[in-house]
């Protein structure tokens, strides 16, 4: 085959998936193009051009496909490369919050093939309805109403404001309070009431307990900060860690059996503490995504 005849086939193949106004004049160019390029190559070869010459340049070219995309005008960028992996990362979350919130179901008893075709690929919505959310922020984009500013953010963001951890320690002692007491103040409620918040006398032994300790180390933590009016690398990730200690004692009281007796208001409890172990989980996250985001000297300035 003629080598202008491998470059017009070449050519021809860009233009099939180019838009029809733009082919002529783009396959005109390129074709000349191709035409010099082999002109150098077979200079610097020495060699007259013959098909394995051009076909060699044309593989270092790319592919039709690939030359094509050079040509055509970038289309509507759905999730831009720099939140791709804020994409990855809170649909993987969003999927195995789902999977660790439903999975205990199966180890009391419920089939799985029943929560696979339930739960499990519902799951996957979540992926889905980020990726709408994803097309409706590049529409609003494209339309060119909304155009991001940038305003300055918290210049120190470690500061506290010791008023509003004031309110929330005093609130977290009669939150502590009012759940400890609960089981002595259901039990003298009227008779309808105390049927409905009688607790499991099984939680109120084996598993309640534990939630004292974490308490404790939840306070003191946020007192500690109270006192030094900021955060430090220590105290944030102490207090990752006991919200993890959290999430794990939630899953444990959801998975180990009833905390309440009446069945209505278990389920009912149950799914709020879902809700909770959600929250301290992207709260979590957040915070740990925060603590990449910071300058740090090297360690002979420090």
């Amino acid at each position: 085959m003629n080598p202008n005849d491998v470059i017009e086939a070449y050519v021809l193949d860009v233009m099939r998936r180019l838009p029809g106004r733009e082919r002529n004049g783009i396959g005109l160019e390129l074709r000349g193009l191709l035409a010099d390029m082999l002109a150098e190559r077979a200079e610097s070869h020495a060699n007259p051009a013959d098909d394995a010459l051009v076909l060699a340049m044309l593989r270092d070219f790319g592919t039709p496909a690939e030359v094509a995309a050079r040509y055509r005008p970038p289309g509507v960028v759905i999730i831009p490369a720099e939140q791709t992996r804020s994409f990855v990362l809170l649909s993987v979350v969003g999927i195995v919050l789902q999977w660790a919130l439903t999975l205990p179901r199966v180890f009391q008893g419920a089939p799985l093939a029943g929560w696979w075709f339930s739960w499990g690929l519902g799951a996957l919505w979540w992926p889905g309805f980020l990726a709408m959310l994803a097309v409706i922020a590049a529409g609003i984009r494209q339309t060119g109403l909304f155009k991001p500013g940038w305003r300055p953010r918290v210049v120190d963001p470690e500061r506290i404001h010791r008023g509003s951890l004031a309110v929330g320690l005093a609130w977290f002692l009669v939150g502590a309070a009012l759940v400890t007491a609960l089981p002595w103040i259901a039990h003298r409620m009227p008779a309808p009431l105390a049927q409905v918040f009688a607790f499991d006398a099984g939680f109120l032994h084996t598993r309640a307990p534990w939630v004292l300790p974490l308490w404790l180390a939840s306070f003191i933590t946020l007192a500690l900060v109270f006192h030094r009016g900021r955060w430090s690398p220590p105290m944030r990730w102490t207090h990752i860690a006991v919200s993890m200690a959290f999430v794990a004692l939630l899953l444990w009281w959801v998975a180990a059996g009833p905390i309440f007796l009446a069945e209505a208001t278990d389920k009912g409890a149950k799914g709020g503490l879902e809700l909770v172990v959600l929250f301290i989980v992207i709260d979590a996250v957040w915070k740990l995504y925060r603590q990449r985001t910071r300058i740090r000297m090297p360690s002979a300035h420090r």
